[in-house]
């Protein structure tokens, strides 16, 4: 059986667009956003941009966003060492991690149970953040020329007082995209079978 994707419409499409955005302006690290005290949503904005807008370069401008915002409060902020570093590039690799796992779990509620979209969700969510942090977390400890000596065991420590924080916060956002992904499909399913039976 062959399956044919579903091209949304232009609305919908800038409509999520617009929502990931301000979503990544506002929680993008402690920068001159008001909204300092949210976690961090970069990681599940890649992942949501590859469950819902689904092109390479929704990737790219996802990606180019995040560097303008990082520029744009490291000048704000009068100093630019603290993460642009060596290191920073491996941040789009990080970032494909998140955005791929997206784009290949984006969850069927017509054809698939509910447990089944959000077993399979879960799962890639958890392994790509997990992916993502090694890549982010130790690029930066290996190349960013801030850690010299630093040994296996002040690693693992780091490892473990970031580990969490790191793979809780795209589960929180992604979880919400979910239910407000569910709630909407099942609100059109019933609205549509209504109109149908009337």
């Amino acid at each position: 059986m062959k399956l044919t994707e579903v091209k949304s419409p232009l609305s919908l499409f800038l409509s999520i667009c617009g929502l990931l955005t301000i979503l990544m302006i506002a929680t993008r690290g402690n920068h001159f956003s008001t909204f300092n005290s949210l976690p961090s949503a970069s990681t599940a904005v890649f992942f949501l941009a590859g469950m819902y807008l689904r092109k390479v370069k929704d990737f790219w401008f996802f990606y180019v966003l995040s560097i303008t915002i990082d520029l744009a409060s490291s000048f704000h902020r009068g100093q630019f060492g603290d993460c642009l570093t060596a290191s920073y590039p491996a941040l789009a690799f990080s970032y494909a991690a998140m955005f791929a796992a997206g784009y290949y779990v984006r969850p069927n509620w017509s054809q698939q149970n509910l447990m089944t979209n959000i077993v399979k969700v879960s799962l890639a969510l958890i392994i790509a953040s997990s992916i993502a942090f090694f890549i982010s977390n130790g690029s930066y400890y290996a190349f960013s020329g801030k850690f010299p000596d630093l040994s296996w065991a002040e690693y693992a420590t780091r490892v473990n007082k970031y580990f969490f924080k790191s793979v809780s916060n795209p589960v929180f956002y992604v979880a919400t995209g979910l239910v407000m992904h569910w709630c909407i499909n099942r609100f059109f399913t019933e609205k549509t079978t209504a109109q149908l039976s009337s």
